[in-house]
């Protein structure tokens, strides 16, 4: 199949986006190389991303607290304008929080994701009990490894707060790194 310009239908299918994507093999690889660095990085200094993780978080907290008391200001009923400023206010206020008390920040965070991957296994478990045969056993056992893995996040806590973010922060940037290596590695051939 030739991709000309003239066939509308080779230009818009996914067959078309790869060859167009093919010459560009070598910046998907750089891509996943660096996010495989970074996450390499960040595993080794679990601490340091742990705080980068926190002060990320922290702003994009700050910056929706601003833009939700600037839609509040902007808002025209006042039961609308309370909620919105008392919203944003929240939202200064926590962000401001985790950035004067990181280590504080970062052991309620870490308990969040405990609860999160917590709730989430036992979801599920029991969502994949209900299903059929061939699908239910993976997502039982996805189910049972994310329960697991936040319970193994809480009954380290608090101990393991400055070290479960960057952690988790890392392992994604591995994987996502990886991933971006693969696309490209494919694209070459």
């Amino acid at each position: 199949m030739s991709m000309s310009p003239q066939n509308p239908n080779t230009l818009h299918s996914l067959g078309g986006a790869i060859e167009r994507l093919r010459s560009r093999w070598g910046w998907f690889v750089a891509y996943g190389a660096l996010c495989l660095i970074f996450g390499v990085a960040a595993l080794i200094l679990a601490a340091v991303s742990t705080l980068a993780v926190v002060f990320f978080v922290a702003l994009m907290l700050i910056l929706a607290g601003g833009v939700e008391i600037m839609i509040g200001v902007n808002s025209r009923d006042w039961p609308s304008r309370f909620l919105w400023l008392i919203s944003g206010l929240f939202y200064l206020v926590f962000g401001a929080f985790a950035l004067a008390r990181p280590e504080v920040a970062a052991a309620v965070l870490t308990a969040v994701v405990g609860f999160g991957f917590l709730f989430a296994g036992l979801v599920r478990i029991w969502l994949g009990a209900r299903l059929p045969a061939g699908p239910k056993a993976f997502i039982v056992l996805a189910g049972v490894v994310t329960t697991l893995l936040g319970g193994m996040i809480l009954a380290g806590w608090p101990g393991n707060t400055m070290v479960i973010l960057g952690t988790l922060f890392g392992v994604d940037m591995v994987f996502h790194g990886a991933s971006w290596i693969g696309l490209g590695l494919k694209l070459r051939h």
